[in-house]
């Protein structure tokens, strides 16, 4: 991606224009940019808790035997970075917007700034919702940068699913999507891989008749990757080419409890440089904490832990991960439908 004009690229030494190395080129258009895109962020989550979403008469927190997060919700409902990553098939209900902030707080002690992972989700049709995320980011004066000396967002992602229903067999529901994410502006090189990520994937899902709370899953999915002019780190076992994968799992819903296992496979042998393959194990909780101020509206927080072993070019590793979410609906009444749970 071709960056903009006004930022100012980096010199061949290696280092940003400026001398710290991380603060932006342009102290105008780009500043003012990233104050309205706070302030949208902030006012999203601000929204006042009049607008928290409210049990409908046909709605029950919890339906059926053990089955927790709702039809409504969509699967993606359960993402959330380092401890469940895979996507599932079931989309948000039409009409919905749903805003979604996750802090990564572990930041504060290993980076010079903190990541705020944020995300729109707007069910476009009965099958089909789209989604808009960005990775915020501020300074947060614990480490060589002073607080709030440097700020913005380091990427763009989005992305559309589109649920075929029950198109292989009964109880086998396929969904269809893909995802666009790429840099944007100049963030730290700690924040950024410096690379477009095209990554298109089908999914398929199905729960156990004689235990429907236990769902099984598989995941094919392509990561097209094209280079930018952004320096950028790359992870452990990152590729720095296209590749492909495949994940396969369970859920097990039990009320307000999620307990995930995904084993995956990447490879770049396929359409990448080289013959470098990623294996990957994750097995996690999640928990939906509940509303006891207010229990006839939905959960706003959710927690997640996992444990990830991961086998690559890079070397074996083996982490732990403790992740927050906060989120919300976006009440309006022009664009969000009645609750009607799917089946």
């Amino acid at each position: 991606m071709t960056s903009s004009s006004c930022l100012n690229p980096a010199p061949s030494g290696g280092k940003p224009a400026n001398a710290d190395g991380r603060t932006l080129g342009c102290a105008g258009e780009w500043a003012w940019a990233k104050r309205r895109f706070f302030a949208l962020v902030i006012g999203l989550a601000a929204a006042g808790s009049s607008s928290a979403a409210t049990i409908e008469d046909d709605y029950v927190p919890f339906p059926g035997i053990r089955h927790a997060t709702l039809p409504i919700l969509g699967d993606d409902e359960l993402l959330i970075e380092e401890v469940f990553q895979s996507h599932l098939p079931t989309t948000l209900e039409k009409g919905t917007l749903r805003f979604s902030l996750h802090p990564h707080l572990g930041d504060y002690t290993r980076k010079d700034n903190m990541r705020l992972s944020t995300s729109l989700r707007y069910g476009l049709t009965e099958n089909c919702e789209v989604s808009l995320g960005s990775k915020l980011f501020f300074s947060h004066g614990n480490g060589e940068v002073r607080s709030f000396e440097d700020y913005g967002a380091s990427n763009l992602r989005l992305g559309t699913k589109y649920d075929l229903g029950e198109v292989l067999f009964r109880g086998c529901i396929t969904a269809i999507g893909v995802d666009y994410e790429f840099p944007v502006g100049r963030p730290p090189v700690e924040l950024t891989d410096g690379l477009r990520h095209l990554r298109p994937y089908v999914t398929f899902s199905h729960r156990l008749e004689s235990h429907p709370d236990v769902r099984i899953f598989l995941g094919f999915r392509l990561d097209a990757v094209t280079h930018t002019d952004l320096q950028g780190e790359l992870g452990k076992n990152a590729f720095n080419s296209s590749s492909t994968g495949v994940t396969g799992g369970l859920v097990i819903d039990r009320h307000a409890w999620h307990y995930t296992f995904e084993a995956s496979v990447d490879t770049t042998r396929l359409i990448g440089r080289g013959k470098e393959d990623v294996f990957t194990f994750r097995p996690g909780i999640l928990y939906e904490i509940p509303n006891r101020r207010h229990p006839e509206r939905r959960s706003l927080w959710m927690v997640g832990v996992a444990v990830k072993s991961e086998y690559g070019p890079g070397g074996t590793s083996l982490g732990a991960s403790f992740k927050l979410r906060y989120s919300r609906d976006i009440k309006n009444r022009h664009l969000r439908a009645p609750f009607a749970s799917k089946k």
